[in-house]
């Protein structure tokens, strides 16, 4: 897309005296502004290595401040891992890392749904003496309000697509039934997100970020581009019971100083830059307790687009970069511990993930490219779709290098403001291979599988099968693993996606991305949940006020 140009009125020719002087004064103005800012630094520096957190307080430092907290917009990883600590929902995601972190659980419902035989009808009840945060009780009208204010027209919140399918609910006493329109097999895990989190009934269909809540802490104060403070929940009855007594939220800091808060302990967590997690790795090798990586299912990969002549009716060139990919080199750009090489759609700890690699995770196979290759290139010429940051461009030249060597020769087109998932998301758009990374909304193989490679996903905009498979074999299939449950429909998807991505290769992932945590000395009992990131309702501290 090309941008208009931009005029500006050319400046008034300076004689070369004024010119000099100019000059000079910027000079000055510029050197005095650096002293002030050094000076300023060093003030606040000494300042903050004075502060000394609040006693049986989790201290949180943050660069921005969120968007929004009302449970039907928010929508940040930061948000959703705040909300984990005070949404109450029907079901929920336990407070458990790797696979079990996946497994939903009953939270403010007695029971996993009852669901009738056509599945099309899911009926919970409502545990009893239940409340919100300010005494209001739990019943199955606070869970009604949710879903009409995620389909409210004034509130436009992000959670009305997960809805898409629901004809329509009833709110009786403390039991709620939801009557769907067609089969969702994964409509369970949808009402894990936040966006349905228990709510008051008055709740307005305008965004209001202090609502009471039904999780183990609540808001208490909100002090917007400043401070957030949560306090644990009188009424609370839940088996997540909170170490500390609240959580503060500081925001506006630098990462370089977010660092220095938590080395220093007047900050507890906060997110630190790749760069400083390398040189703290350094510091503090072998203590594992405060400085950590854990594994997200976050999964990286390449769309190829099978709409285009290079890989249409194509699988041997599809197969041919899988086998040709440097997926060591290509981890490495993330930073240290900031990624793991992979094949697989599903990521290690998901349902449905088995440790069986169809591609070299290791060293690339180009004997084997460069013979599925021969006779398939169509040219030879591949366009890479890649976003505007250096990052981005980095891993597009280590993609292009490993092609070179299969015959495959690739122009870098970026996107820059717009982002290239975006452009790739528009159907039409001039791109043989988009560079994607992907986050699934829950603990589902289906927000993977299903979004990534379905065809009947396709539409004009806005796609998420950026590769633009399709096949009505894997359709089939697909609508086969859906009729399952439990284990047995994780297997099947399992299945699934490591058969297509031996046959038919449309995406070829190349990396699983990890969190890089840093907590203060004085943090215990840390967890790292799947889903949600830090549980920080279960963060204790080493401190005399603690529990």
């Amino acid at each position: 897309m090309q941008q208009e140009p931009t005029w500006t009125r050319p400046p008034r020719p300076k004689r070369p005296r004024e010119l000099v002087r100019t000059s000079i004064e910027i000079a000055a103005v510029a050197t005095l502004a650096v002293v002030v800012l050094v000076f300023v630094g060093i003030v606040l520096d000494r300042g903050r290595a004075k502060i000394a957190p609040p006693p049986n307080t989790l201290v949180v430092s943050q660069t921005e401040d969120f968007a929004s907290l009302d449970p039907a917009l928010a929508q940040s990883l930061e948000a959703w891992e705040l909300e984990y600590a005070t949404c109450g929902k029907l079901v929920n995601y336990p407070p458990r890392a790797g696979y079990t972190g996946t497994r939903l659980v009953p939270d403010l419902a007695e029971a996993m749904p009852q669901v009738s035989r056509d599945r099309l009808t899911y009926k919970f009840t409502i545990r009893p003496g239940r409340r919100l945060s300010n005494g209001d009780p739990v019943t199955a009208a606070s869970f009604a309000r949710a879903l009409e204010r995620a389909r409210s027209p004034e509130l436009l919140s992000p959670a009305a697509p997960y809805l898409r399918e629901v004809a329509g609910w009833r709110a009786r006493g403390q039991t709620l039934t939801i009557r769907l329109t067609t089969v969702a097999p994964d409509f369970t895990q949808r009402l894990a997100l936040p966006y349905f989190c228990a709510v008051p009934t008055w709740a307005p269909n305008q965004q209001v970020d202090n609502l009471p809540s039904a999780g183990p802490f609540a808001i208490a104060h909100y002090n917007r581009g400043r401070s957030l403070l949560l306090q644990r929940n009188p009424y609370y009855r839940g088996p997540r019971r909170p170490h500390v007594a609240a959580i503060l939220y500081h925001f506006g800091a630098f990462g370089s100083q977010i660092r220095l808060e938590l080395e220093r302990g007047s900050a507890d967590y906060g997110q630190i830059s790749p760069a400083a997690f390398q040189a703290l790795a350094s510091k503090f090798r072998g203590d594992r307790r405060h400085l950590f990586v854990a594994q997200q299912p976050v999964v990286a990969y390449l769309a190829l687009n099978t709409q285009r002549p290079l890989f249409r009716n194509n699988p041997a060139l599809r197969r041919a970069v899988n086998y040709a990919l440097d997926r060591p080199d290509l981890a490495r750009l993330f930073g240290q511990g900031g990624a793991t090489p992979a094949d697989e759609y599903l990521p290690p700890g998901f349902p449905g993930y088995e440790p069986k690699h169809v591609y070299p995770v290791g060293l690339p196979d180009l004997a084997t490219a460069r013979r599925l290759a021969r006779g398939h290139l169509r040219g030879g010429h591949a366009v890479f779709l890649s976003c505007g940051s250096q990052d981005c461009k980095d891993r597009a030249v280590v993609v292009a290098d490993s092609l070179k060597k299969i015959g495959l020769h690739v122009r870098i087109d970026s996107a820059p403001g717009l982002g290239q998932f975006t452009l790739a998301g528009v159907k039409g758009t001039r791109f043989d291979i988009a560079d994607v990374i992907t986050r699934p909304d829950y603990g589902d193989p289906y927000a993977l599988v299903d979004k990534l490679l379905d065809s009947r996903v396709i539409r004009a905009v806005g796609n998420t099968n950026v590769s633009y498979f399709e096949s009505p074999r894997f359709d089939r299939s697909i609508d086969a693993a859906q009729q399952l449950t439990g284990i047995e429909r994780d297997r099947a998807y399992g299945r699934l996606g490591l058969a297509v991505a031996r046959t038919e290769a449309p995406l070829a992932a190349y990396a699983v991305l990890n969190a890089r945590v840093f907590v203060s000395a004085r943090v215990g009992c840390v967890t790292y949940q799947s889903v949600y990131g830090l549980d920080l309702a279960g963060v204790c501290l080493r401190t005399a006020g603690g529990d």
